[in-house]
Order: structure tokens, then sequence, then C-alpha cells
């Protein structure tokens, strides 16, 4: 009899943890199709809530605290620079912190910043930490996305990043393997 108490028990304490747990919804993976932007402030720039089938995206993620986030800044300014007539939308996303003024401060100064879409998510339990940070599994940032008709076309980290990179996606001869291949090239 004990042991039959102990197995219900065991049963409804499972069933009782299971109930709230949080869902993690998936996030696609690459060549899929990209639900809606999640809902983030957007401090600078018009901010965007869905892709456009007819654009690129770069979504850098970034924290005011993050050391190799601001290394990699002046480096996705210059690309944002160079192709900014080629129908590429440079999204710098502020992940993982909570002081909203901070990073409106800290934008203010950082002139790399400057012509890029700027979104602050706040910090876990957000839209964006629930639907990205935690669905996409991040541990750590920096982390870019490349979004292309719509689809998740790669999740990578910014230093791979370059102009022969950017420019496979603009002539539609993007393929994970062929951006690998010219991802350490000089861009001479």
């Amino acid at each position: 009899m004990r042991k039959v108490l102990f197995i219900v028990s065991l049963f409804l304490i499972m069933g009782v943890a299971r109930a709230q747990t949080v869902r993690i919804p998936d996030f696609p993976d690459v060549g899929e199709t990209m639900p809606a932007y999640p809902a983030v402030e957007w401090i600078q720039g018009k901010g965007i809530t869905s892709f456009d089938k007819d654009k690129i995206y770069v979504v850098e993620l970034w924290a005011t605290w993050c050391v190799p986030c601001i290394k990699a800044m002046p480096h996705i300014a210059e690309l944002q620079q160079k192709f900014k007539d080629k129908n590429i939308v440079f999204i710098a996303q502020d992940v993982l912190e909570n002081d909203k003024e901070k990073v409106i401060k800290f934008v203010q100064n950082k002139k790399e910043l400057a012509g890029l879409l700027v979104g602050y998510a706040g910090t876990n339990g957000s839209d964006f930490d629930r639907r990205w940070i935690k669905a996409a599994g991040i541990a750590s940032i920096p982390q870019t996305f490349i979004i292309q008709d719509n689809k998740l076309m790669w999740q990578t980290m910014p230093n791979v990043l370059n102009e022969k990179v950017l420019q496979l996606l603009v002539d539609h001869k993007f393929t994970i393997d062929a951006a690998k291949a010219v991802a350490n090239q000089s861009t001479d």
C-alpha cells in the first residue's frame, strides 16, 4: 500500500510540475519562415513588427555590458554603410538588461549605432526573451541572425559577416557553406 501511495504521489507531483512549466516556443530552423518580430521598444528608428519578404535583415543581439558586442559595433556599422542601398535592414537588438535609460544613453553616445534600428527588449520574461533568446537556445551574445525572403538563413556571430557574405545574400546565392567559405576572406 505504501508503494502505491508513493507512486500516486509521485505522479501527482510530476503533474503539478508539468502544469507549471512554461512552454518555450520553437524557434525556426534554417530555411523556415520567421514569425512576427517579438514585441520590443524601439529606441532608434522606425521599428518593425514583421519581416518584409523583399528585404534582408541582419539582427545583431547585444548589451551595454557585453565587451565582444561593443567591439563588433564598428564592423556592423561599416557593413551597414556599404550596403545601405541594397535593401538590407540592420537591427541592433539590445537584450538581457533591465535599465532602459542606460541603454538609451549608450545608444546616444555610440556613433556606430547611428544608422541602425535599435530595439530594447528588456530582460528575462520579455516577449523577445521568450520567443528568441530562450527559443533559439542562446547562451551568449553577440549573436547575429540573417533573415531573407522571410526565412531564417543563418544564426551566427558578427565576426563572420563581411561584404562577400552580404553580397551572396544580395545576389540570392547565399548558402551556409558558401558563406563559411567567404567568411574569413578579406574584402579587398
